[in-house]
């Protein structure tokens, strides 16, 4: 769960006012967004399998370099694998207007949406937006909603990523006796490189810890986390010299 860590959810809250920036978009982008190409490619391995994690790691890269249509494009793939913080990003810029026209009707269903699982920030920034909307506005927010659900709540969105985590099992490094190895690794070659071990690798057993390949469990740690921030999942650990190199 690369970017839900303690420091993403300060970063949700800050980037959340209830009130339009205008003037700035710098309230719609999070600290997290800023990331350089060797740790992008670094992250991109590790949450290769999971749509919702490496969607989400894209539209944060976008967000990052103002590419909003880029951003809003690939946190709507990521919500549609129940990603709640892609949800609360996508709010954000319908409700400031990154690189959409502003529609704050449609910035509280997807605020709804993503405060679904009850998670205390997002309730929050949920009703902050509420408070904000004029009486013409709610009728409509209230109906994006049903159809937002419809599509990317919980109870289809949660099935999706399910059958994502569960391919993850048949793609395990192992014997075919059965055996599975102790540390599993990728090696990507520099550019240039003639020897495809004269690279850096990285330790990937961290992807195929049993709680990521368990969906309830997945969901368990996803929900200790935005509860109270204190569960934190480090990346994938770097051994060598070589700058990773983006695929």
């Amino acid at each position: 769960m690369e970017l839900l860590t303690s420091v993403v959810l300060a970063a949700a809250l800050a980037a959340g006012p209830a009130t339009p920036a205008a003037e700035s978009l710098d309230t719609v982008a999070a600290p997290t967004d800023a990331i350089s190409a060797g740790d992008l490619d670094e992250r991109v391995r590790f949450v290769a399998n999971f749509p919702n994690e490496l969607y989400r790691l894209y539209g944060s890269e976008a967000a990052g370099k103002g590419q909003w249509n880029d951003a809003l494009r690939n946190f709507t793939k990521a919500a549609h694998y129940a990603d709640k913080y892609s949800q609360h990003r996508i709010s954000l810029m319908y409700w400031h207007g990154a690189g959409v026209a502003r529609d704050p009707a449609l910035a509280y269903a997807w605020a709804d949406l993503a405060a679904e699982r009850a998670y205390p920030a997002f309730l929050v920034l949920r009703e902050k937006i509420w408070m904000s909307l004029n009486p013409a506005e709610k009728d409509p927010a209230l109906s994006e909603g049903e159809a937002l659900y419809a599509k990317y709540g919980d109870k289809v969105a949660k099935r999706r990523l399910a059958a994502a985590i569960l391919r993850q099992n048949t793609q395990i490094t192992g014997s075919r006796t059965g055996q599975i190895t102790s540390k599993v690794q990728v090696r990507s070659p520099p550019a240039g490189a003639a020897d495809l071990w004269d690279n850096a690798s990285y330790e990937m057993n961290s992807m195929y810890a049993s709680w990521r390949l368990d969906p309830e469990r997945y969901w368990a740690v996803e929900d200790a986390i935005w509860k109270d921030g204190a569960v934190e999942i480090g990346p994938a650990e770097k051994t060598g010299n070589s700058e990773p190199q983006r695929p």
